[in-house]
């Protein structure tokens, strides 16, 4: 029951930091595009997937792949077990060395695939953090395999902080001095590694302090081959990357295709920098929005690593419905509310009205990528691992040829309807696999239930976002800045009110969500 505990603490601690760390990767952004305007925005969002690959890899895919061969790989004979961990870290070491010079030396080449040749430096700056990334995520699995979840947290937290200090800090002094909006990236990229170094020196302190060297036992186990550690260590940064690089992905499509695309469309280079600064306008409120998907996805994860040997299926069907409806309430209502307040949002945030239609669509994606995740997860339970990697290879080439049809024709906007065609038919997809490995029917009540609520929430919530938009002074921040909080909490009220009223859960979730044990076991 300790143990039960002590896990609920961690993924509590956990999905918290990560919480911490999508607020913070959401606010800078913010004051980035008041500062540098739309174009500034746009290069730093040309190289943020490279930096956010590298922020995932350390923080999450890597360590939880280093845990997971620890978890099945860790002897008691001390001197066997310094070895599997060395291959691991020299692992490690290869694959950064090896991705750092790949990106170092085709910085150019990536920056005229990008269509913007100027983002060669800030790319090869960037490339840096991929020879601390060993470093950050050996101690942070090693740290994971202790149950020492807050070192964890606590080093994620300050190297976002870091990150996100510098970067506003370096952003108000270009454009004080009037420098080059290239700068920015240069220097945000930099930022980043900076943030990387901060928490590699803290977890080698933490690890200084809290590792106690093991006397050797005279029971020896056979030493893991590099071979082998490889192989295990593959499958476990491609199995905890799933659920994380989702929105990624699509981000990643739009650098490579939507400059090229935009100019195919009409607009100079200088307008299409725009364009794409207003349309990276919704990257960070969804991936605010993915915050309640990411973390209920991270807490089904562990159950999944911990079990992953066991010859039968050990999450029930219960839970996994559970799982379901909760994603599928909550990341539902998210969308719909982003898109009813956006007309309040847009200017809020980001002094003004621009893309306020494309923002809307694009907020979708939260209800779709959230759903995306929880199902990932689920079917990995199943066995549905490398058989992911297929289908998300295919919504990247949909997205692209998408966006390189759809953007030709209808501009900014076909970007999103991109983006929403190629995850909708992933999320089909998922759902019918994880459909066919229920063996109780499932009751599609809840679908309707759900999507009800969500209207019901929005309608109101819409009508007075759209009256207001033309009665009160959009230029007001701090005004716009209270009506948009009440809205969220009446949203939220209605919602809550609809769950209770309507039963949306049954007898036994409703018991689960408000179970006080679990609270008071938290707060020990």
């Amino acid at each position: 029951m300790i143990q039960e505990h002590k896990w609920i603490k961690g993924t509590v601690i956990l999905a918290f930091a990560g919480f911490i760390g999508k607020v913070l990767g959401m606010v800078y952004r913010i004051p980035l595009q008041n500062l540098a305007g739309d174009e500034g925005l746009y290069i730093y969002q040309q190289i943020y997937p490279l930096i956010s690959l590298a922020l995932i890899l350390s923080i999450y895919s890597l360590p939880s792949a280093y845990s997971h061969v620890l978890a099945h790989h860790y002897p008691k004979n001390a001197k066997v077990r310094f070895h599997n961990v060395s291959v691991v870290f020299y692992l490690l070491l290869a694959l950064g060395i090896g991705a750092f010079l790949f990106i170092y030396f085709f910085a150019p080449l990536i920056a005229n695939l990008m269509g913007d040749p100027f983002l060669s430096d800030p790319i090869k700056v960037s490339s840096f953090m991929f020879l601390i990334i060993p470093i950050t995520s050996f101690f942070r699995g090693y740290f994971q395999k202790q149950d020492q979840p807050t070192w964890v947290a606590t080093s994620q937290v300050m190297e976002q902080l870091t990150r996100v200090v510098l970067i506003v800090v370096t952003t108000v002094v270009i454009v004080q001095f009037s420098g080059s909006l290239y700068q920015i990236g240069l220097l945000a990229s930099l930022a980043s590694v900076v943030g990387a170094l901060v928490a590699s020196v803290w977890l080698v302190y933490l690890y200084r302090t809290y590792h106690n060297h093991e006397q050797s036992n005279s029971r020896m186990m056979k030493s893991l081959s590099f071979k082998h550690v490889f192989r295990m260590f593959s499958v476990g940064i491609v199995v905890y990357s799933i659920t994380h690089i989702l929105h990624l992905l699509i981000q990643a499509v739009d650098v490579f295709t939507m400059i090229h695309s935009l100019r195919s469309w009409g607009s100079t280079f200088e307008d299409a920098r725009v364009l794409k600064g207003i349309y990276d306008r919704g990257n960070p409120l969804i991936q605010l929005g993915l915050v309640f998907g990411a973390a209920l996805a991270f807490a089904i994860v562990p159950t999944i690593q911990k079990h992953s040997n066991d010859n039968q299926h050990h999450i029930s069907e219960a839970a996994e419905i559970f799982a379901v409806k909760l994603t599928y309430i909550f990341s539902l209502a998210a969308s719909l509310g982003l898109i009813a307040i956006m007309p309040l949002l847009n200017p809020l945030f980001y002094q003004s009205s621009d893309g306020t239609k494309v923002l809307q669509w694009m907020m979708l994606l939260v209800f779709l990528l959230s759903m995306i995740m929880t199902l990932s997860v689920l079917l990995q339970a199943y066995g549905e691992r490398l058989n992911q990697l297929i289908w998300l290879a295919i919504m990247v080439v949909g997205k692209g040829l998408l966006n390189m049809m759809l953007i030709n024709h209808f501009g900014l906007v076909g970007a999103s309807f991109g983006s929403l065609i190629a995850a909708t038919l992933l999320c089909i997809v998922f759902f019918v696999k994880w459909h066919h490995y229920m063996k109780t029917s499932l009751s599609y009540g809840f679908l309707v239930k759900g999507l009800g609520i969500g209207f019901v929430m929005f309608t109101p919530i819409a009508f007075i976002s759209y009256f207001l938009e033309v009665y009160i002074d959009l230029a007001e921040r701090l005004l716009l800045l209270v009506v948009v909080l009440c809205l969220c909490l009446i949203g939220a009220l209605i919602v809550i009110v609809l769950c209770w009223k309507w039963r949306y859960f049954n007898e036994n979730e409703q018991d689960q969500l408000l179970d006080s044990k679990i609270i008071k076991n938290i707060k020990r």
